[in-house]
């Protein structure tokens, strides 16, 4: 099925479950040989620890909802969270949140009411799929990164919704 859709969301494999990894590693490394070659106590051998647990706190706010993939489907966008598979309908979609100046950046949907009983997600994020960034993509008049897929989404929850509310 996904075949055919078009891909609009970068993988967030390496974000989510490798950096942070690699990052919680080190500073665990740095924990331990701090441990191995202290003589004695020192305050400074709480950073490490605090590092590691402020660590976890922070990957998990920042990357704990992000689907793994999205998939354009027309009238609607289907996220995938591992084996879980969730559609939302452009014209439920009260707001396209797009934070361009943070590492990564990052597309949040806001859905105005749930679409089947079984879904309690009311905000769906991912990683927008971007080229290389560019001196053209930067736009100094909105002080923000630009991304086609992103401004593309947001017209076309537009267009959904005025034809929700316009049928005819």
């Amino acid at each position: 099925m996904q075949q055919d859709l078009r891909v609009i969301s970068r993988t967030s494999f390496f974000t989510r479950r490798v950096f942070p990894i690699i990052w919680l590693s080190i500073v665990a490394l740095g924990c331990v040989l701090s441990l191995l070659t202290a003589e004695t106590f020192s305050p400074f051998l709480l950073i490490p620890p605090l590092m590691i647990f402020f660590g976890v706190f922070i990957f998990k706010m920042m990357l704990g909802g992000l689907a793994d993939r999205v998939y354009d489907n027309g009238d609607s966008l289907i996220f995938v969270y591992g084996k879980n598979r969730e559609q939302v309908y452009l014209k439920d979609v009260a707001n396209v949140n797009y934070q361009s100046m943070r590492s990564p950046d990052r597309v949040t949907l806001t859905v105005r009411s749930p679409r089947d009983q079984g879904s309690s997600n009311q905000e769906f994020s991912f990683l927008p799929a971007r080229s290389m960034l560019g001196l053209s993509e930067i736009s100094f008049k909105r002080f923000r990164i630009e991304n086609q897929v992103v401004d593309e989404l947001i017209e076309r929850v537009d267009t959904a919704r005025r034809q929700a509310k316009n049928p005819g």
